[in-house]
């Protein structure tokens, strides 16, 4: 296993990587449309964007979070026994306790966000705490902490909002696009560029996907391996995701910019193999295979 250290520097550099490239996708795909439009300042203003995004992505992102799951405080009287166990589990972390929100959501389903231990929030849905027992909501928050020792929450709330305005910026260019059709000046424009702004379009959410599933899977074997040294309890965590994965109740209050921060990917109204090559996450059965050799 990596040292804790050796992680939370590769997420950190990751960040950083990330957002370079989202600034420099953004800012061409902006100067593309300016090009196309025989307005070039348009390039100034996709740097702009996307810069203060990567901003507020790196400072706010886990405020967007909390709000698509419309989550709220835990009151730490009606909810005394998590309050507990993340502090407990935070101690033996060497973390502060984060934060604990409860979101309305029946699905079963739990993330972390925050862009370090010292701003970090651990929410939990309703149906997560209707049908784990207090092992199993261990193993959970302890995965959740795990994320958060290692500065994966970083790297993921910035991809959450990044990936957001990617989706974002290509729906408002092919709104634009279909406006100019009848521009007798972009028409003479080269087919060529024409033909990579078109791409851009069409590539934008493709690449919005590809940028969660690249910071994602190999964090939750990570996280799951951690949880399991902070608990020392395997099976607490097994049982959870057994539980989880064959919850049928669908989520019902997140954006799907969001998949890669939940323990177990939301599941969507795709066929199983479609799911497999989209997943933000790996298989729960190869989860649960690696946690059992654990025990």
């Amino acid at each position: 296993m990596h040292s804790a250290y050796s992680v939370q520097y590769q997420n950190v550099r990751k960040t950083w990587i990330l957002i370079f490239f989202f600034v420099a996708l953004v800012t061409s795909g902006f100067y593309l449309l300016g090009w196309f439009y025989d307005s070039y300042w348009l390039a100034i203003v996709g740097l702009g964007l996307s810069l203060g995004q990567s901003l507020i992505g790196y400072f706010f992102g886990d405020k967007f979070a909390l709000m698509f799951a419309q989550a709220e405080p835990a009151d730490p009287t009606k909810y005394s026994q998590i309050h507990v166990l993340v502090e407990n589990l935070a101690k033996i972390a060497g973390i502060p306790k984060p934060k604990i929100y409860i979101s309305p959501d029946p699905s079963a389903n739990a993330f972390a966000c925050g862009r370090d231990p010292e701003h970090a929030s651990i929410c939990l849905n309703q149906g997560i705490l209707k049908i784990l027992n207090k092992n199993e909501l261990e193993g959970v928050i302890a995965h959740e902490i795990a994320h958060i020792k290692n500065h994966d929450t970083l790297v993921m709330t910035v991809t959450m909002v990044l990936s957001s305005l990617v989706a974002f910026i290509a729906d408002i260019g092919a709104r634009l696009a279909s406006f100019g059709g009848e521009d007798k000046e972009a028409a003479k424009k080269s087919p060529i560029l024409l033909i990579l702004y078109i791409l851009f379009l069409v590539l934008a959410p493709i690449i919005s996907l590809l940028i969660q599933l690249a910071v994602s899977r190999s964090r939750e074997y990570l996280a799951d391996a951690t949880a399991v040294v902070l608990t020392r309890y395997p099976q607490g965590l097994i049982g959870a995701l057994q539980k989880i994965s064959n919850y049928p109740v669908p989520a019902a209050s997140y954006s799907t910019a969001m998949n890669h921060l939940y323990i177990i990917e939301p599941k969507q109204n795709f066929g199983e193999m479609v799911e497999s090559w989209f997943s933000t996450h790996p298989p729960v059965a190869d989860r649960i295979a690696k946690l059992r050799q654990m025990a």
